[in-house]
């Protein structure tokens, strides 16, 4: 059933925030209404001009430290560099691994009733209402595996689950601005198990590098050309990288992944634990306001703990982020530069 978004906009101001009587949730309360509204409005201007202002300002902007670093990678990452990669893994072999993982969280937490689904109407992998879902065409090598696994269970199941254990149901379906720093977490994961690869960092680049594109005004083949020509990206690969990044008009979504993961390392570097990010789907700057709530008793401790966090060498490596290290740094550190 499909709705009308200009009616949903009025459902939504007609909730009446101002009756919630803590000053901190109706805080949360408005900050996500302002999300939603502008998610409302991304839905109306799909294919019009507005649009990728919109999904800026949704978003976020695109800062030139991010452009600058994206450009410094596909720098220092050549063409096919780490493209030797191991026998791929099917889909529904991946399933059965990430149904392992699954079946290790719901051993600790008996609510965790995450499925996981093969379907062929999925492009790759996607975790949706703290289900997994595969698409029959994925590709995944099984030296990307355990980090995906990581990414889509450990991370994003995972805080789906701790978010659904609390009485605030925001902390489930997303606080305001969550993806971002959400999407930091997924990928600091894959590099803690080991599994953040050249060729996954130079794709994260590019999309920062096809954002920034398409927000200079340049069109579709342009765009492509940048990525084909220039930076040596296969022209399927390219091809694909800039749809995402055009398609209704221009999601600037896909430069969240890298300016995500610098947002985690500068929370490290300020000597911050990892755990607090895991509560639930938040933004690091509500950790005061979810330790509050804890506090008052109004949120409990999150059940569900990263299973990757008893990984060899794992805390060694988050004590190792603690002193300063930027995303080169990690690229560098597992030998994946030239």
């Amino acid at each position: 059933m499909s709705e009308d978004p200009e009616i949903l906009k009025r459902e939504l101001y007609n909730i009446n925030i101002e009756q919630a009587e803590d000053p901190t949730l109706e805080f949360l309360f408005r900050e996500k209404r302002s999300e939603l509204d502008k998610m409302l409005t991304l839905l109306m201007e799909r294919g019009k001009p507005e649009f990728m202002p919109g999904s800026m300002q949704y978003y976020g902007p695109l800062e030139a430290s991010v452009t600058k670093l994206a450009a410094d990678l596909l720098e220092a990452i050549p063409p096919n560099f780490d493209s030797s990669e191991s026998r791929m893994v099917s889909p529904k072999e991946f399933a059965v691994m990430a149904q392992k993982e699954i079946d290790y969280y719901q051993s600790q937490y008996e609510p965790l009733n995450a499925e996981v689904c093969v379907q062929d109407d999925i492009a790759g992998l996607l975790v949706s209402n703290g289900n997994l879902y595969i698409g029959t065409d994925a590709r995944i090598s099984t030296s990307r595996a355990e980090a995906l696994i990581q990414h889509e269970v450990g991370t994003h199941i995972l805080t789906y689950y701790n978010g659904r254990s609390q009485p605030l149901k925001m902390l489930y379906c997303g606080m305001p601005r969550y993806e971002e720093l959400q999407e930091g977490l997924a990928v600091l994961s894959e590099y803690l198990v080991g599994g953040l690869s050249s060729s996954r960092l130079r794709l994260l680049a590019a999309r920062v590098i096809t954002v920034q594109a398409i927000m200079r005004g340049a069109d579709f083949v342009e765009t492509f050309h940048i990525l084909h020509e220039e930076h040596g990206f296969d022209a399927k690969d390219a091809f694909t990288i800039t749809m995402r990044v055009y398609r209704g008009g221009g999601l600037t979504k896909d430069a969240i992944y890298l300016k995500g993961l610098i947002r985690v390392l500068k929370w490290l570097k300020d000597g911050n634990e990892l755990e607090p990010l895991l509560i639930g789907k938040i933004r690091e700057d509500y950790v005061p306001l979810i330790n509050e709530l804890l506090y008052r008793g109004m949120l409990r401790p999150a059940p569900l703990r990263p299973r990757y966090l008893k990984f060899p060498g794992v805390r060694a490596k988050l004590e190792q982020l603690k002193k300063g290290a930027s995303v080169l740094d990690l690229l560098q550190e597992q030998n994946l530069s030239p």
